[in-house]
């Protein structure tokens, strides 16, 4: 069955949109809570209605395994795992309360701690101060799989209707996944934040081209162009010290400060607006208005007048499993009976 597209406001309206380039408070989780907090203010303060955070903007993307012997590495990332992010915790509740008094929705990428393991996280928060979506990277890129899980399951799901139109999230090279994409468009987002790393000039110490900010730009301005949506590309900027802190001096693809390339996209794929500077830490606006995806879906609607589904689909799965299941009459653990993994599901954590 089709999805209507009702978003609250009048599809006519313009309302403005910010992406994040800023650098993280590197192993820090309070002070990134803080500066997380401190640009929601800001750009709330700017009128903006929405706004994209970098992929693991808490506690800072960790380059490090690509830089360094596995020594230099363990230690880092022994720092990083304590300063991750817990979904239920005190300080997404103090992200979740900013949000709230700033009338804002949000994207927020994080380094999530689910227990002993991390994954790379998202979470939209609508104003009302709500997770409408959390999600995981479903699947990490190269060294990203000696920190990171795979994400679980329902990450698939990753749009949910908000106040000014129905908003997606991906995570870095998920842009140019293609059955996970075609799924993406199948919930029919208006707006995206693409969550990206630091990433450099294209060339830089003979880098693959990939992997430069450019590369990564254009994957978010084309799965803009692809879907007929807004596109935030959001990215980290890295200063001498953070390389320092992160043990990323001295690799040739990088250069400090850098890092930078946050765009916001239209969905015919023009660029609305662009940071100025690589290396310097920007909150980037654009005026929007839902109406111009109509111009583009009336002449390429990939998953309406131009496409053949007659020919091509996608099967999804998207439901997770409990580690443990039971079988037959076979009894379930004493705790399980009492709703205690149900509690802990619902967001209950231990109190510090």
């Amino acid at each position: 069955m089709p999805i209507t597209l009702t978003p609250s406001n009048s599809s006519t309206e313009v309302f403005k949109v910010a992406a994040v380039q800023a650098e993280p408070v590197w192993l820090d989780l309070q002070g990134s809570v803080d500066k997380t907090i401190k640009i929601i203010r800001e750009a709330a303060s700017e009128g903006a209605k929405i706004i994209g955070f970098p992929e693991v903007f808490i506690p800072g993307y960790p380059w490090t395994p690509w830089a360094n012997n596995f020594i230099v590495t363990a230690t880092v990332l022994k720092e990083y795992q304590a300063n991750a992010l817990a979904l239920h915790s005190p300080e997404m509740d103090r992200i979740r309360e900013a949000v709230k008094e700033c009338d804002v929705t949000i994207v927020v990428g994080f380094a999530e701690r689910d227990g002993g393991s991390l994954y790379i996280a998202q979470a939209t928060i609508l104003p009302d101060g709500k997770i409408a979506n959390h999600r995981r990277k479903i699947k990490p890129t190269h060294y990203e799989k000696t920190v990171f899980g795979d994400g679980s399951a329902q990450s698939i799901h990753n749009v949910v209707q908000t106040p000014f139109g129905r908003l997606g999230s991906l995570n870095c090279w998920e842009h140019i996944q293609p059955w996970f994409k075609t799924h993406f468009y199948s919930q029919y987002p208006q707006i995206f934040v693409g969550g990206w790393w630091p990433a450099f000039p294209p060339g830089t110490g003979n880098s693959p081209y990939i992997v430069s900010g450019e590369a990564s730009s254009r994957m978010t301005q084309m799965v803009a162009m692809e879907s007929g949506s807004f596109g935030l590309a959001c990215c980290h900027v890295v200063s001498e010290a953070g390389a320092e802190k992160m043990k990323m001096t001295g690799f040739p693809w990088f250069t400090f400060p850098g890092g930078g390339f946050a765009t916001i996209y239209g969905p015919d794929g023009s660029t609305l607006a662009k940071a100025k500077d690589a290396g310097v830490e920007e909150i980037i606006y654009a005026d929007i208005s839902l109406s111009k995806i109509d111009e583009v879906k009336i002449v390429a609607d990939v998953l309406g007048n131009y496409s053949r589904l007659d020919l091509l689909h996608t099967v999804a799965h998207g439901k997770n499993w409990a580690p443990v299941t039971y079988d037959g009459d076979e009894v379930e653990p004493a705790r399980v009976r009492a709703g205690e993994i149900d509690n802990f599901a619902a967001g209950a954590y231990p109190s510090a």
